[in-house]
């Protein structure tokens, strides 16, 4: 019996020595990826790989990789290779994407909050525009995309937009009456142009080409690099620089995906943001004239917007329909009048 319960003892202390020399097993309770593990991101956009969307997100990239030595690794797909705006956003929404650079109008079918950034005529200048996403109030536009499983890490512009038509030049909000005028998928755009008197049609952004081709649309409105890029130039006879609102895409993830990674990489992933949106703000200015002298080498009407007055005072009620949409519509509208009376 003394041999018996001897054996037994000698084999319990093996068993307690195997498990790691104490008579405690601890549990696993770090739910966060292995930092030594590489974490893969797929990003999708729309536009070509020379236009500022990509450039922001080579360069989003770029950083992360940097600052993460390597462990974070961002795979991009431009051109519409997983879909158009409205697609992605949905992938993004229900997971099946981890990030993208979205194009602000389209949010308004989940959420108006981020309509402010494209109120007409309000975001006049890039100046004004980096000032704006820097405020307090753009933070809080992006934190409430948390509400519908996003999460915001920064405001990209990607150039002013311009008015092009197969009619007429568009001098005066007369001559927008009764124009068929591709607009985004968005009830924003929609009220614009129809304020302003014109026809407006939701249509995808890979539509435009063939719709001014064959005479579907007369016209529609796009910022200079996408004029050149997406060869828009060559089905369309008058182009005249309105800038009547900037064309910025919200760096979004998926917010599942972004609250299981590690606190070190949610902070790597949101100082590259922050200084993404305004390293390629900073390139805008150059981009521009690069695409516009491309415009007059390749022999297109392009004209300057003579008077704004009057097509500020026709959009008017738009500002007052948007105001009422959400508070932090209003508060933007504050606080970029606030940026431009201090100029």
């Amino acid at each position: 019996m003394k041999l018996r319960l001897t054996l037994l003892f000698l084999i319990l202390v093996l068993i307690l020595s195997a498990c790691g020399g104490s008579g405690e097993i601890e549990a696993d309770t770090d739910n966060s990826e292995d930092s030594s593990e590489t974490v893969e991101i797929r990003l999708g956009h729309v536009t070509q790989t020379t236009h500022p969307y990509h450039l922001a997100a080579e360069h989003f990239a770029e950083q992360v990789e940097k600052e993460s030595d390597g462990n974070i690794q961002i795979e991009i797909y431009p051109s519409r290779q997983l879909g158009g705006d409205v697609e992605m956003l949905e992938m993004l929404q229900n997971g099946s994407l981890e990030a993208g650079f979205i194009s602000s109008s389209v949010f308004s079918g989940s959420t108006p909050v981020m309509d402010g950034l494209q109120l007409p005529f309000l975001l006049d200048s890039y100046e004004v525009f980096g000032q704006a996403i820097q405020s307090e109030t753009a933070d809080k536009m992006l934190d409430r995309l948390e509400e519908i499983n996003l999460k915001g890490l920064g405001i990209n512009e990607s150039g002013m937009r311009h008015m092009g038509s197969n009619i007429s030049p568009i001098q005066t909000p007369e001559d927008l009456d009764g124009l068929s005028i591709r607009v985004a998928e968005s009830p924003l755009m929609q009220s614009i142009f129809s304020t302003l008197g014109a026809d407006p049609t939701s249509m995808a952004y890979g539509e435009i080409y063939s719709a001014l081709q064959t005479d579907v649309i007369d016209a529609h409105e796009s910022d200079l690099s996408a004029y050149v890029a997406e060869n828009f130039y060559e089905v369309t006879d008058y182009i005249t620089l309105t800038k009547h609102f900037p064309w910025p895409n919200i760096n979004v993830f998926n917010l599942d995906f972004y609250e299981s990674l590690s606190e070190e990489n949610q902070q790597i992933l949101e100082k590259a943001g922050e200084e993404t949106q305004m390293w390629i703000l900073e390139r805008l200015v150059d981009l521009d004239e690069e695409a516009l002298q491309e415009l007059n080498n390749e022999g297109v009407h392009v004209e300057e917007l003579e008077d704004i007055s009057s097509f500020r005072d026709k959009v008017q009620p738009v500002y007052e329909e948007y105001a009422e949409k959400d508070p932090l519509i209003e508060e933007f509208i504050s606080t970029v009048e606030e940026i431009k009376s201090d100029q």
